[in-house]
């Protein structure tokens, strides 16, 4: 099987997860930490989706699977530990076009959830499509070897910077010549050393070179 890439923006978008345990709860809280408005389908859940459940960040329908509760759900995922229910979420969210993983069987539903390496705002997806689970969690320990925390708060100066930037530089061309010298630079290897301050000096040095004394650097 091929699988088509992509991101997807839940930010506010009603997204269901029906069941409440371990493998419910890594995938809700997953969907919660992108901004989805989230429910979840169990007559029981884990300490941490009770706690969030307590506290109204989640919607807890403390009962067993009906058809009725994915109506207007942008998102599924069907993650309980009985495989005959996740396969009539997965009939459900078919029928109505609504995407799907199960956590279960895969083939049943409509998107997989890749194995992810995440640093910051630094996503990296690994999917090798089904055929092999145990190279994706090779190929993911070698990216969390080489992509370290400093790509995190790498990212985190650029965002800032382009912000800056967009305010204070007008020409796009000197704008994209800065960020490509900045991400050409030794930056993300001060910040690997620890060297933070030094970074920020060099992003500083970069900007006021390239733009021509035109535009500074966030501090």
């Amino acid at each position: 099987m091929r699988y088509y890439p992509v991101f997807l923006d839940v930010r506010e978008r009603p997204c269901v997860v029906v069941g409440g345990g371990v493998v419910a709860e890594r995938k809700a809280i997953a969907l919660f930490d992108a901004g989805a408005d989230l429910s979840i389908v169990s007559p029981s859940l884990t300490p941490a989706l009770a706690e969030l459940a307590g506290k109204g960040k989640i919607t807890h329908r403390p009962k067993t699977f009906e058809e009725q509760d994915l109506a207007g759900a942008y998102l599924v995922i069907a993650a309980t530990n009985d495989p005959a229910v996740n396969e009539a979420v997965a009939r459900v969210c078919r029928k109505n076009g609504t995407l799907v993983n199960v956590a279960t069987s895969p083939d049943e539903g409509t998107f997989v959830v890749p194995s992810v390496v995440e640093r910051g705002d630094l996503l990296i997806a690994i999917s090798t499509c089904g055929d092999s689970p145990a190279l994706a969690r090779k190929v993911r320990e070698d990216l969390e070897r080489a992509y370290g925390p400093e790509y995190g708060v790498f990212l985190e100066k650029m965002a800032n910077l382009r912000r800056r930037l967009l305010h204070d530089v007008a020409d796009e061309n000197v704008r994209r010549k800065v960020y490509q010298a900045v991400v050409d630079s030794d930056v993300l290897y001060l910040l690997k050393a620890g060297q933070t301050h030094e970074a920020d000096h060099r992003i500083a040095e970069i900007v006021r070179v390239v733009s021509g004394g035109t535009a500074t650097s966030p501090s």
